[in-house]
């Protein structure tokens, strides 16, 4: 009787080893990964009904995506030379500035932040450039048109230099550095852009000077419209011509003026000579003439609006019947005609007089 029972409890024991072999459970102490003598591994995922089919040998990419990988390698290098360029800032304000190490690391992260900023307006740019032209475009030979294009400039011959006009960047530069540092390096940036003005003012007076054989009475009043149209409008002609500045370039500065103010320091040879030189450049100096002339009429509309409510409130402050003195017991009220009603302060009856007379008391 003892051997049976000494078995029958050591099967029962057993029961719940084989109960939980039977869970389809993992074995948290079981090793993961692949067995030694297992070089294959787990068989892979069978793609997903939803998972894009990838292009078979031979065959191109989706149009879209094409576009989309040349516009990606185009957005690198431009975005490399955004920040190569914001090195350059970095350097110049160390050199300024005597900026310590932890300064200039701070800017580098900055200035990686405005540059990638800046690259807002270039993918809008790129998109609808190549997306506009390419809409039917054959995929197979999409890749040859992309780069038979070549490169493009988005944004301007200068838009390397744009994360440092950002406010982003204006405003890393007053976190980052002492106020004293702040005001040292803005009053040399100014300074430079007031070199950059004249010497640009002083190169076109000089090239219209020999091209037209200025007065020296003609030379003064153009002078001062030359600079006038530098101050203005330089940053957009580097823009927009970049850094060379050719012949008939130089002289189109002066053309910010209107014809008229031209013309009355001109003579008719010059005016049509400077004209002639000149044409290949009419539509931006058209443009910006017209966009001056539409703020002007702006600005000239708000300042007689202004004026006509100022006048307006003035009317509707002073009352209808004129002006009303109170002295003592006696009320004088002013007609808008000039006429006096003087009425006592028991309250009689007033007595009304003309302009051109002089008012009577109230007899009471």
């Amino acid at each position: 009787m003892r051997p049976l029972s000494i078995a029958f409890l050591l099967g029962l024991s057993a029961l719940p080893l084989v109960a939980q072999n039977g869970i389809d459970e993992p074995d948290p102490f079981e090793v993961i990964g692949d067995k030694a003598d297992d070089k294959a591994g787990a068989p892979p995922r069978p793609p997903a009904s939803s998972d894009p089919a990838p292009p078979a040998a031979g065959e191109n990419a989706p149009l879209d995506a094409q576009i989309s990988q040349h516009i990606l390698k185009l957005a690198e290098a431009e975005r490399d030379n955004r920040i190569s360029f914001m090195r350059i800032v970095i350097d110049d304000i160390v050199r300024l500035c005597d900026l310590d190490e932890a300064q200039r690391e701070r800017l580098e992260l900055a200035a990686k932040g405005a540059s990638e900023r800046s690259m807002k307006e270039w993918h809008e740019q790129a998109e609808r450039y190549f997306r506009t032209r390419l809409e039917s475009a054959d995929p197979d030979g999409v890749k040859e048109m992309l780069d038979g294009m070549g490169s493009v400039n988005f944004g301007g011959n200068r838009s390397e230099e744009e994360g440092e006009s950002l406010d982003l960047w204006k405003d890393s530069l007053a976190e980052v550095l002492t106020a004293d540092q702040v005001k040292r390096y803005e009053t040399i940036l100014e300074q430079r852009e007031r070199d950059r003005i004249e010497a640009f003012a002083s190169m076109s007076l000089s090239t219209i000077d020999d091209h037209l054989r200025l007065t020296p009475d003609q030379k003064a009043k153009i002078g001062g419209l030359v600079h006038a149209s530098a101050s203005e409008y330089l940053k957009d002609v580097q823009r927009y011509w970049g850094d060379y500045f050719e012949r008939g370039m130089l002289m189109s500065l002066v053309n910010a003026a209107e014809e008229d103010i031209l013309k009355a320091i001109l003579t008719d040879q010059q005016f049509d000579r400077l004209r002639d030189a000149t044409s290949n450049f009419d539509h931006f100096w058209d443009q910006k003439r017209r966009l001056k002339r539409a703020k002007q009429k702006a600005s000239d509309r708000r300042k007689n609006g202004d004026e006509e409510k100022a006048y307006g409130e003035k009317e509707a402050a002073a009352p209808e019947a004129g002006d009303i003195l109170r002295q003592g017991g006696v009320i004088r009220i002013q007609n808008a005609n000039g006429g006096v009603i003087i009425k006592g302060g028991g309250g009689g009856q007033g007595v009304e007089t003309p302009s051109d007379e002089e008012p009577q008391p109230e007899i009471q």
